[in-house]
């Protein structure tokens, strides 16, 4: 099992590491509101004309396919292009399994470039892996596979480290496993929850050079914290407030507490 790194916690808030995200359009807010809440600072770009300036900016960056289209995927290309000082990058590949398009093209910028973390649900990592999986849309659809082997192949193939989320989540290098097992019904329900964590594990990256444990311990924060708050919570709206309110004060003790 990893040690977790929960010192990265105070790290995130107290170094204040520069997220660059090309968002999904659905959830932009979300995602710069949670960067926000855990001490990172967030900046979103369309325009291949500032690429170079944004990745000089910042400390990591997140690829995030939920809606792509021409002009964003022309930034996504510029950025990673200008990603000469191999700052880590996290691929959120949402709804590849729903879209020959989608799929087509995350498997191309898998190909031209490295990712540090893929981070997405069963189906997503089942499509980059070559599995059959009945997809539903941005769901994680259902299968037979193994899911430790589908992330540990994906892993392999493309050489960093696989974050597969959902009732279990297995974040794998390859060769390491570790398996988080705290959810909460909520981050089901919550649109975005997966493209807020994708950009929360690349604040985690930015102020660590073990990206690893980096990804472990975010996933695992991230889970804590919403379990924490769904403990605290009546229903699904009190729950979206009071995560955003733990995501900014949860302290390392309270997340043991959790585990």
């Amino acid at each position: 099992m990893t040690k977790l790194q929960l010192k990265l916690l105070d790290q995130v808030r107290q170094q204040n590491p520069v997220v660059l995200t090309i968002p999904n359009m659905v959830t932009p807010d979300k995602v710069a509101d949670g960067l926000s809440a855990i001490g990172a600072s967030p900046i979103m770009s369309l325009a291949p004309q500032e690429a170079a300036e944004m990745v000089k900016l910042a400390n990591a960056i997140t690829i995030n396919l939920g809606t792509i289209h021409e002009e964003q995927a022309n930034e996504i290309t510029t950025i990673l292009k200008n990603n000469q000082d191999q700052k880590p990058v996290v691929l959120d590949p949402v709804a590849i399994g729903a879209s020959h398009y989608r799929l087509a093209f995350a498997k191309q910028l898998l190909q031209d470039h490295h990712f540090t973390v893929i981070r997405g649900n069963a189906g997503e990592i089942a499509a980059l892996a070559n599995v059959n999986w009945h997809s539903r849309g941005i769901d994680s659809g259902s299968g037979q596979a193994d899911l430790l082997e589908i992330a540990k192949t994906v892993a392999n193939k493309y050489h960093c480290i696989v974050v597969l989320t959902g009732k279990t989540d297995i974040i794998t290098d390859g060769d390491n496993t570790f398996i988080n097992q705290l959810s909460t019904g909520y981050f089901v329900t919550n649109v975005g929850s997966g493209d807020i964590l994708s950009s929360v594990i690349a604040a985690y990256l930015g102020v660590s050079k073990d990206y690893y444990t980096a990804a472990c311990t975010a996933t695992t924060v991230f889970a804590a914290t919403g379990v924490k708050a769904a403990r605290e919570s009546n229903g699904f709206g009190q729950w979206q407030v009071k995560f955003r309110d733990e995501l900014a004060s949860i302290k390392s003790s309270e997340v043991l507490s959790v585990l």
